[in-house]
């Protein structure tokens, strides 16, 4: 055993690079904190009663962890209180990093109908709590609340245990941030996926990648002309623009200005500029094939930008960027 001890100089180098309590969090983890806050911390439970704007509590029933019912799937944590006379469910999803199951907001609500259908409770609600990036790209919950406000939360209760708490939920945050992934919205995909269907079949001249991930805030087409190495098009769906985008600035695009033609503009940024177009508004959210006459309208405003800074750029500029 006696190799095995180190001396106490090498035990206090080593805890001087501990940085945090715990290497990683995984969703499971913040389960049970959410959890074990709900059951034993009543400060908890009214905090988060209160950001839902939910009617006020008399009495914290509890919250259990994984629940099942109705054949509709499973509820990560099922939180329950009294409002006088009446309960109250709130259904809670936690997510960290991983993608939401097919119509798993959906089923939460119908979970939450089938309780007060049965007379379970009186009031029930679905709730996601995620990390901040993670509810912002996401549309299967209307109602989130966020790791980092719960942090702010355990910050604010200024004990010992509520700062080593908001520490937890710190990591798991970090823990998204180095390890991003892209969240899917099929709504959203399918919507990219036609639209570069239609590219294709329309608009050989012009070439966009096909989508593959397509988070739910996605609302910028990236188009390419094979004429064009240094002009990106983006059709900026729910703005109502297409715009030419430069990736360098030049001098004279004053100059540039004079001779646009009446229903092209110019539109300046830092180190670069694009020439804009309007546009009829575009609702990825909404059906392709509701909307093909706006999409072709878009299109048409790339093209014809395409071409005209194609039989322009030897006036304006110089082939050697």
């Amino acid at each position: 055993m006696r190799g095995k001890i180190l001396d106490s100089n090498h035990n206090h180098c080593q805890l001087q690079k501990l940085t945090q309590p715990i290497e990683s969090i995984q969703e499971r983890d913040v389960d049970l904190i959410l959890l074990e806050e709900l059951n034993v911390n009543p400060d908890f439970a009214h905090w988060i009663i209160l950001k839902l704007n939910l009617p006020t509590a008399t009495t914290v029933n509890g919250a259990w962890r994984s629940i099942s019912e109705f054949g509709l799937g499973e509820t990560d944590i099922l939180f329950s209180y009294q409002s006088s006379e009446d309960r109250i469910f709130i259904l809670i999803e936690n997510k960290l990093d991983a993608s939401f199951q097919d119509a798993q907001g959906s089923r939460y609500e119908q979970r939450a109908q089938q309780y007060k259908e049965n007379g379970l409770c009186h009031q029930a609600y679905s709730l996601l709590i995620a990390p901040e990036s993670y509810c912002n790209n996401q549309k299967d919950f209307a109602t989130f609340l966020t790791y980092e406000s719960i942090i702010d939360f355990f910050n604010e209760q200024q004990t010992k245990r509520s700062f080593f708490k908001a520490d937890l939920l710190n990591i798991a945050c970090e823990k998204l941030r180095r390890g991003y992934q892209p969240i899917n919205d099929s709504t959203v995909q399918n919507f990219w996926l036609s639209y570069w269907k239609y590219v294709q079949k329309n608009h050989p001249s012009l070439e966009m990648k096909r989508p593959t991930i397509v988070p739910f805030n996605s609302d910028w087409p990236m188009i390419l002309s094979k004429d064009l190495s240094n002009v990106v098009f983006y059709h900026k769906l729910s703005n109502g623009y297409t715009d030419a985008g430069f990736q360098y600035e030049i001098p004279d695009v004053e100059k540039l200005s004079t001779i646009l033609p009446k229903e092209m503009v110019i539109e300046r940024h830092k180190k670069s500029f694009s020439i804009r177009m309007v546009t009829p508004p575009i609702d990825r959210t909404q059906p392709f094939g509701l909307q093909i006459d706006r999409i072709s309208i878009a299109l048409e405003n790339i093209e014809n930008m395409r071409n005209w800074i194609d039989y322009h750029w030897s006036i304006i500029f110089s082939r050697d960027h």
